[in-house]
């Protein structure tokens, strides 16, 4: 998924879990969602900083 999606999607997934009005199993699956969305986010970003270093160490 890209980057901007799971982003979206975890903004989604917020304003649900905000809201209150979701049973306690589809808050526990929206929180497992979410998780792993955050993984991938950080996955991303993690290997977009390693891009940029060695970008900036070829200069």
């Amino acid at each position: 998924m890209e980057f901007e999606k799971a982003m979206s999607r975890l903004a989604e997934i917020s304003e649900q879990m905000s809201g209150g009005d979701i049973s306690l199993e589809e808050s526990m699956k929206l929180y497992a969602e979410a998780a792993q969305l955050t993984k991938q986010c950080r996955e991303y970003i993690q290997n977009a900083r390693l891009q940029v270093e060695k970008l900036e160490a070829s200069e």
